[in-house]
């Protein structure tokens, strides 16, 4: 009785842990609202374009006072909702005379901000767009992310990406898309010369709630109107934002029935009992 017992608490650790870690993955992937740093490739003529392809193989980058130039790679994801933020990638810093001096990854540590602004492309109806890099059905927009980072070998720091198509009022003296990131170990704050090239940032949405843009069947783009109601404004800060989209508040499965079924096992005086309770807890 006592190996049955133990044989079956520690089966059923193994099903609870093997259940949390699987819905933990799961939940990563769901996050609503996702960026890719990105590379834009015009379609036809450079001076009247017909169209732009995206790849995810972008790679912004700004500079600092002293001429230093820092490079970024990758992709991640935010929930409004929950204030909660993940990704990263990889980073390459040179100095003025372009050789390395440091490089390895970067991740996302926490979600500070989103402010979403209108407008997009407005090259014409017959202006496509191919490569879309958000889920299917989704919305992109123009704006801008902060979030907390981690450099390897580098230290934390603040990372402001954005995304500002050519038909998107522009704040202070933006020209495009582009990046800035600073911390105690780094100043890269001039992204002039990034918001000019073909590296850039896209965000994306899957939560119906958003408004924004979505591609159509033809590839081409068009204003999205949001589904349901929502405190979410064209323009609009994380408070705001908290309350689109909610997500499940746990991020597992509940732990009710195995915490009965723990104490009913310890309690069963024989081994029937043990098996009848354990086969209705996992039914």
């Amino acid at each position: 009785m006592k190996r049955f017992l133990i044989a079956s608490l520690t089966l059923l650790m193994a099903l609870t842990l093997s259940t949390s870690v699987g819905s933990s993955k799961v939940a990563a992937k769901e996050l609503p609202y996702t960026f890719f740093f990105t590379h834009y490739e015009l379609l036809g003529d450079p001076n009247n374009p017909e169209g732009v392809r995206y790849h995810s193989d972008g790679q912004p980058f700004a500079k600092a006072p002293d001429g230093s130039k820092i490079t970024l790679s990758g992709k991640g994801g935010w929930d409004p909702s929950s204030q909660s933020a993940q990704g990263g990638g990889r980073y390459t810093i040179e100095d003025a005379s372009g050789r390395v001096t440091a490089k390895g990854s970067w991740q996302v540590t926490d979600f500070t901000s989103f402010e979403q602004l209108d407008g997009w492309w407005g090259m014409g109806p017959e202006f496509k767009e191919k490569g879309w890099q958000g889920p299917k059905g989704s919305t992109s927009f123009s704006g801008f992310l902060k979030l907390k980072v981690h450099l390897e070998n580098k230290g934390d720091g603040d990372l402001t990406a954005w995304c500002l198509m050519p038909a998107v009022s522009k704040p202070d003296n933006h020209q495009g898309d582009g990046i800035s990131l600073t911390g105690a170990n780094f100043d890269f704050t001039d992204f002039s010369e990034s918001e000019m090239s073909f590296e850039g940032v896209m965000f994306y949405s899957s939560d119906p709630a958003s408004k924004g843009y979505v591609l159509t069947s033809d590839g081409h783009t068009i204003r999205k109107t949001a589904t349901v109601s929502s405190t979410a404004s064209a323009s609009t800060s994380a408070s705001a934002m908290a309350s689109v989209s909610p997500l499940p508040t746990s991020g597992g499965p509940s732990l009710v029935w195995p915490l009965t079924l723990v104490g009913a096992l310890a309690l069963a005086g024989s081994g029937v009992m043990a098996m009848v309770l354990l086969r209705r807890g996992l039914s």
